[in-house]
């Protein structure tokens, strides 16, 4: 029987060592303190990252076999998945630069029983650990509430689902490329659907990036296979999400994908004007709209409820409280806008597909809908004096544009591209996608953030035919904001680059 573990962690060890497996040991269920427990947690849920018998990945992931840092070192294996860690380390000459992220989310059961596991394994020795040991480490790192841990550091449950929340859009044709694993058509198919309903939200349809790091082919099939395949499953403490360990990939599903990213990617269809005319559907003209509510509920006094997963909004009395009508929409709304006089609600699905919901009828009811791209986020109503209600805007993820449209009716005017240089670099960017979109009370003029260039567009709608756009250089992913008080001063945010933009609406210039 070995020694039991003092229960001081080893402060004065150097930070090295055990990354991605160890951290990512998403393990739940009834105590686990044999040895055979111990190699079964571990089959199921590191050795895809330190390899079945303990020996790693080269410049990936560091071994726990013949690991100085990991022998005989309890307290310092139970603070790290406690913990979590970050930065470069070295192990027996080889460099590492990983991220781990805390697991105090774990049983004490569990995180024992790993730790002996390790530590009787491959060489290593260490004393047996038991809860009451992982119990007192916890407590002295101050991490007794196991509900505070998160699988991905820096990033809560309810942002990695917003973030990643999936596309709508379809794929192009398979592309082979040189130096990729081999793929057949249906593989390629499936992992497309995949891709754009879990991946493409943060890393972008042409896998450039976005929130997401780039997934381009050239850094991914130097990773290969095995790297990929167990970032997939064990995901990043940056906000990817575990989908392997989560149940939500198979291990098939997550070979195929980690082969896919590997192969350039599939370019989907551009969505121009014939396609926009063709999804575009009057319900009711606006001459046959009633010119007054047909109800006794404030117009003013309605809100509008995101049903996302159900593809619908709620129309809710704010005095009553009483749902007035679930509306269809387009597939998981991003935002709902109120029109400059009140009268209409304009909703955008993720889909690209938005609806016109006229308030006066009873119920409210969508009087006019189109599609504008294959994925979007954001839309907007004209709001200078005289102008009220009379334009529409809409900003698309793919194709990359914004576009101009009738506010009554919907019909497409004119269509605009975002694809250019970014501010920083001056290099192209095939994809930036169109973020926040608001209407001056200034100005004739429509205020578009471009999310990848850092470009904000002032778009006057004075005279469509004769569009004149002012474009003001800000920081890269510009996101989302919202006016000052006054009215006068748009703030946005460029969220990935720790900068705020502030736009002067009256002067049309950014003001810091």
């Amino acid at each position: 029987m070995r020694n039991k573990v003092n229960h001081q962690p080893n402060w004065r060890r150097s930070p090295l060592a055990v990354f991605c497996g160890l951290a990512a040991l998403m393990i739940s269920g009834q105590p686990v303190l044999a040895d055979e427990d111990g190699k079964a947690a571990y089959e199921k849920n590191c050795q895809a990252c330190h390899q079945p018998t303990g020996t790693g990945l080269p410049g990936a992931f560091p071994p726990l076999a013949n690991n100085p840092n990991v022998d005989g070192e309890p307290n310092y294996l139970i603070t790290t998945i406690l913990q979590g860690k970050s930065g470069p380390l070295e192990v027996n000459g080889q460099n590492y630069n990983a991220m781990m992220p805390p697991m105090q989310h774990l049983s004490d059961d569990t995180i024992a029983a790993i730790t002996n596991y390790v530590l009787s394994s491959w060489g290593n020795t260490g004393a047996e650990v038991d809860d009451d040991d992982v119990e007192d480490v916890r407590v002295e790192l101050g991490l007794k509430d196991r509900a505070a841990g998160k699988p991905h550091a820096g990033a809560t449950a309810a942002e990695v689902r917003y973030k990643g929340a999936p596309s709508a859009m379809s794929g192009g044709k398979q592309i082979v490329s040189p130096g990729a694993p081999p793929m057949s058509e249906a593989e390629f198919k499936h992992a497309q659907e995949i891709y754009f309903q879990r991946c493409a939200g943060c890393h972008g349809v042409l896998r450039k990036g976005a929130t997401g790091l780039p997934l381009t082919a050239d850094i991914t099939q130097e990773k290969g296979t095995d790297y990929l395949k167990a970032l997939i499953n064990y995901g990043s403490p940056g906000g990817m999400p575990n989908w392997g360990t989560s149940g939500e990939l198979s291990d098939e599903e997550i070979d195929m994908m980690a082969r896919f990213i590997q192969h350039e990617p599939p370019t989907p269809p551009e969505w121009g004007m014939p396609e926009m005319k063709g999804s575009w559907e009057v319900h009711v003209a606006p001459e046959d709209r009633p010119s007054e509510p047909q109800h006794d509920y404030d117009v003013d006094n309605m809100f509008a409820v995101t049903l996302r997963d159900a593809g619908e909004v709620a129309i809710i009395d704010g005095d009553s409280k009483e749902v007035l009508n679930y509306v269809e929409t387009g597939y998981a709304v991003h935002i709902s806008r109120a029109s400059s006089s009140g009268r209409y609600f304009t909703t955008i699905g993720r889909d690209g597909k938005i609806d016109l919901i006229d308030l006066y009828m009873f119920p409210p009811q969508v009087v006019a809908e189109i599609k504008i791209g294959l994925e979007a986020r954001s839309v907007e109503n004209s709001r200078y004096k005289g102008y009220e209600d009379q334009i529409a805007i809409a900003g698309a993820y793919w194709p990359p544009h914004y576009v101009l449209m009738d506010g009554q009716t919907l019909e497409p005017k004119k269509i605009v591209s975002t694809r250019g240089m970014t501010v920083d670099t001056q290099e192209y960017h095939p994809e930036p996608r169109v973020a926040a979109i608001v209407g001056s009370h200034k100005h004739p003029e429509f205020i578009v953030n471009v999310k990848e260039t850092g470009q904000i567009k002032l778009v006057n709608y004075a005279d469509i035919d004769n569009l004149q756009v002012t474009t003001i250089d800000a920081a890269p992913f510009l996101h989302d904001g919202g006016w000052d008080r006054s009215g006068r001063y748009f703030m946005t945010a460029a969220n990935e680059n720790d900068t705020i933009a502030v736009v002067d609406a009256l002067e049309r210039e950014l003001e810091a």
